[in-house]
C-alpha cells in the first residue's frame, strides 16, 4: 500500500525558492543596515605596506606570511649594485645599541630574489618602521642632489 501524502503535507514540506537561494542584495546587506564596521580584506600571503618607485632609491617593503618575515626588495638593474648609503643604513640596523642581533638578514629567496628579511614579530615591525624611515630619508636625500646637479 502506497501512502499519500495530504495537500497540507506538502505544502509544508515545499521549499520556498526566494530562502533556498540567496541572492546578491541579500548578501551585500539590505538598505539601512549598519555597515559601520571596518570591511575585511581578504586574507593575502604577500601584503605590500611601503613601496618607492621612483628616484635613484627603489625599494619596497612587505610581508610574506608563508615565511613569517618582513621584507625589504631594492630595484636593481642585473649588474647596478645597492648604493653605499642604503647598505649602510641595513648594516648599520643588523645589530641593536647593545650589540645584540637584531634578526636582520639578506637572503636570497626562490620565490622573491635577493631580500633583507626580519622576523614578522613586535619588535622586527618596530625595526621595519626605523629602517623604512631612514631609507625615505635617504631616498629623499639622492633625490635633492640629482635634482641639484644640472646634467
Amino acid at each position: 500500500m502506497a501512502k499519500h501524502k495530504t495537500a497540507e503535507q506538502t505544502e509544508e514540506t515545499a521549499v520556498d525558492p526566494a530562502a533556498a537561494a540567496p541572492n546578491e542584495e541579500s548578501q551585500l546587506g539590505q538598505i539601512g543596515d549598519d555597515l559601520s564596521g571596518p570591511l575585511k580584506r581578504p586574507f593575502e600571503p604577500v601584503r605590500g605596506w611601503t613601496s618607492r618607485l621612483t628616484g635613484p632609491l627603489q625599494y619596497r617593503k612587505f610581508t610574506d606570511a608563508n615565511l613569517k618575515v618582513i621584507a625589504f626588495k631594492f630595484n636593481l638593474e642585473a649588474d647596478e649594485k645597492l648604493p653605499e648609503e642604503a647598505l649602510a643604513v641595513m648594516r648599520d640596523h643588523k645589530q641593536d645599541k647593545e650589540g645584540k642581533p637584531t634578526g636582520l638578514k639578506f637572503q636570497d629567496t626562490r620565490t622573491h630574489g635577493k631580500i633583507w628579511t626580519i622576523p614578522n614579530d613586535v619588535e622586527g615591525r618596530a625595526l621595519a618602521d626605523k629602517i623604512d624611515f631612514r631609507l625615505s630619508e635617504l631616498a629623499q636625500k639622492l633625490e635633492e642632489g640629482q635634482a641639484k646637479t644640472p646634467f
